[in-house]
């Protein structure tokens, strides 16, 4: 799916604006994952966003029911209400632990893998949390059972927003779920903003080459398009799980690496898809367009 696309359908699906514009916040929380499968999962998974949404108690009612959720009181978690993940995880996880091959634990009873994986939710969390706050989370009983603990008990009123990433092993990929009672993560996303708004300011006054650094320093989106196609927002609406899209005359080893701006996308070189320590990687062929270079060397 298409940035472009994925933007459209965050935008309709009541998200938040301010929820939308911490980009850089999600992928904080991606890399903090990362390295906590890393080590409880063993391997060398990579972690990205696979969906967000905002649901109410009732309607986070598959993710309450599942067999691998753990709930935090909201006393020692206002923010992170609930972390899950499915059976692959919690295999992986019981395999590490017990110093056996995850192949060995597949008809493992649900019970036993759960309560193999308490210790590193915890530790999951006291990560995530402690951004959150702001400070360390040392809380051995934070992790409950009844979800009625949780910020906001699952009510009708409640509300939450779910952070659902995808966890890459290779050969197979899971789904991990954060999450998040509405309120609090709107208002730190609100603050992160500003943060991050107030550290742009302090650099451009640091000195005269403050703009250049800035903007040097400063993240862009790249994307490889291997090939695009025209759906009216219709089509798009009636787009289903399995559905095959055909790109004829696709050729996988020319793609084009362009650069978001605020004029827009800009070509800026072209390469091949490929494979570098098991991740999907992106093997230039050309130099980074001089245009480009020259007019970020002029700021």
């Amino acid at each position: 799916m298409s940035a472009v696309l994925r933007k459209k359908l965050d935008m309709a699906s009541g998200i938040p604006p301010t929820l939308l514009r911490v980009g850089a916040l999600w992928d904080e929380v991606c890399e903090r994952t990362r390295a906590w499968a890393e080590g409880a999962l063993h391997g060398e998974p990579s972690v990205s966003v696979r969906g967000r949404r905002v649901v109410s108690g009732e309607g986070a009612g598959d993710l309450i029911e599942g067999p691998f959720t753990f709930f935090f009181t909201a006393g020692a978690s206002p923010g992170i209400c609930a972390i899950a993940f499915d059976t692959v995880i919690a295999t992986r996880n019981a395999a590490a632990r017990l110093g056996e091959e995850p192949d060995s634990l597949d008809e493992g009873p649900a019970l036993f893998l759960k309560l193999l994986a308490e210790q590193s939710v915890l530790t999951l969390w006291q990560e995530q949390a402690g951004k959150l706050t702001g400070h360390d989370v040392r809380c051995d009983y934070a992790i409950q059972q009844d979800p009625q603990a949780a910020a906001g008990a699952f009510g009708p009123d409640a509300r939450y927003f779910q952070l659902d990433l995808a966890i890459d092993f290779g050969a197979v990929t899971s789904t991990l779920s954060y999450l998040f009672e509405l309120g609090y993560i709107l208002r730190f996303a609100g603050e992160y903003l500003r943060n991050a708004e107030q550290e742009k300011i302090d650099a451009c006054r640091a000195s005269p080459k403050s703009l250049s650094d800035s903007v040097r320093a400063s993240a862009i989106e790249l994307e490889a398009v291997l090939g695009e196609m025209q759906l009216t927002f219709g089509e798009c609406t009636q787009l289903e799980i399995g559905q095959v899209l055909p790109l004829p005359g696709i050729n996988p080893g020319k793609l084009a690496l362009t650069a978001g701006t605020l004029n827009g996308n800009v070509d800026i070189g072209t390469g091949e898809l490929g494979v570098w320590k098991k991740h999907r990687a992106l093997k230039l062929h050309t130099p980074v367009s001089d245009s480009f270079v020259l007019e970020i060397m002029d700021l």
